[in-house]
């Protein structure tokens, strides 16, 4: 019994690395930002939409793996500062309107002093399909990385939250080498 238990746990660690295997860094320097993605991400343009924003182009980066939709938006505000926070809160709240929020939290993105904070949103989508997404403020944008699983896609599958919880501005690499090290993460009170 315990070497079939045995063979069946080497069995999960093989497929678990081989899964890991296919996740690479892609670097988008001209937009300012890298992130994690099972497949290449092909450059786009888009349109946001807001009442307070009105019509805003945006940059796009999208792939598909494995029936998981991958993207990341990136919307130029730079030319209105003052407004800022109430074009960012705006679409957290036209993002949370897509569906059933599920989860609506804070999310922190690379350690230390150049951390920032965005909100992470899951949603079961109105066609059906689930949704996790991340919206954080970087120099003047506003980043939206997100991740939909499709029909027949695994609903249990970790790499949308893996995908968009990547995305990274520290382009030199230091970010991701101090994310590979638990001991960097400590609470406020040192723990």
């Amino acid at each position: 019994m315990r070497l079939i238990g045995s063979s069946f746990a080497a069995l999960l660690a093989m497929a678990a690395s081989a899964h890991a295997a296919g996740w690479q860094t892609y670097d988008f320097r001209d937009s300012g930002f890298s992130i994690e993605s099972l497949v290449p991400l092909t450059k786009g343009a888009g349109t946001y939409k807001g009442a307070i924003a009105g019509q805003v182009p945006t940059v796009t980066y999208s792939g598909e793996a494995e029936n998981i939709r991958y993207k990341v938006s990136i919307v130029d505000i730079s030319k209105r500062p003052a407004d800022a926070v109430n074009l960012y809160l705006e679409m957290e709240f036209l993002t949370s309107l897509g569906g059933k929020v599920l989860a609506n939290e804070s999310v922190g993105i690379e350690p230390g002093a150049t951390r920032h904070y965005g909100r992470q949103l899951a949603m079961q989508m109105k066609d059906g399909n689930l949704m996790r997404t991340v919206l954080v403020y970087n120099k003047g944008k506003i980043y939206v990385t997100e991740a939909i699983i499709l029909p027949n896609g695994d609903k249990d599958s970790f790499s949308p939250e893996r995908f968009v919880e990547s995305i990274l501005f520290d382009l030199d690499g230091a970010a991701r080498e101090r994310d590979a090290d638990p001991a960097n993460f400590k609470t406020p009170d040192g723990k």
